[in-house]
């Protein structure tokens, strides 16, 4: 029985013993600290400073343009020869050799609204022409082509289908004295290519050359003596070309 007793003594001791050693891999510095691996990802304890991964910020300028909807300021330098077609015989025979040869200049200003859906947009353009004697108001669709796998510098082309009409002023200014009640109006197609540049990720400038086929027709009445006021209708088609600078606010996207 006291054998038993003095086995069993130096079991408990001897285990006791073992128990106030340190454990591997535990430190006295940092009591409280830890680090586990657990499937390749690396767990931090309380001591161990966490760094959140948030979202980078967007930079304020883009190399590619962007925005679902533009809106659209543009201004330039306007020359339309107003009868360069009249070998087509749109003007009458007993009115044409009372006809110059019509070409005028002046600064064009408009406005569109424009859609965009990858590199393609779509919408309305508002343009008008300041000429000497007349103004050449103009309103149609506008298509575009943007080429935007080219960074920085845009290649565009342009496509517009118009409603015109003139304003102010005898878009034959020889016939001004002779003719009363003219009204002219016509519709016409164009096409421009040009550069768009982007500045910051809402706003873009653009330069584009443009070239107009328009077709006017105009109506009014002149005095007969013998007769009296004689209506008459007559038409033309000439080209317009035009230089265009544009100023672009891009909306959302």
């Amino acid at each position: 029985m006291t054998r038993f007793v003095f086995v069993l003594g130096a079991f408990l001791m001897t285990t006791m013993g073992a128990g106030a050693q340190e454990l591997p891999g535990e430190s006295q510095d940092l009591p409280g600290t830890f680090s586990v691996e657990q499937n390749g990802v690396s767990l931090a304890g309380e001591a161990e400073e966490v760094v959140d991964d948030g979202p980078e910020p967007r930079k304020v300028y883009e190399k590619k343009v962007g925005g679902i909807v533009w809106l659209e300021a543009t201004a330039g330098p306007s020359k339309f020869d107003v009868t360069r077609f009249r070998t087509l015989r749109i003007i009458p025979d007993q009115v044409s050799s009372f006809i110059p040869s019509v070409v005028v200049t002046g600064p064009e200003f408009g406005a569109a609204l424009r859609f965009r859906t990858g590199s393609t947009t779509i919408g309305a353009r508002f343009k008008h022409a300041d000429y000497e004697p007349f103004n050449l108001t103009s309103i149609g669709l506008d298509l575009g082509f943007l080429i935007r796998a080219v960074p920085y510098v845009h290649p565009s082309i342009r496509l517009g289908f118009n409603y015109y009409m003139t304003t102010g002023g005898l878009i034959i200014p020889e016939l001004q004295g002779d003719l009363s009640n003219v009204r002219s109006q016509g519709g016409g197609a164009s096409i421009g290519a040009g550069l768009r540049i982007p500045i910051v990720r809402w706003l873009s400038i653009a330069a584009d050359f443009d070239y107009s086929i328009i077709g006017l027709s105009f109506r009014g009445s002149y005095d007969v003596p013998t007769i009296g006021t004689v209506g008459f209708t007559a038409g033309t088609a000439g080209t317009a070309i035009a230089g265009t600078f544009a100023l672009t606010v891009h909306l959302g996207g």
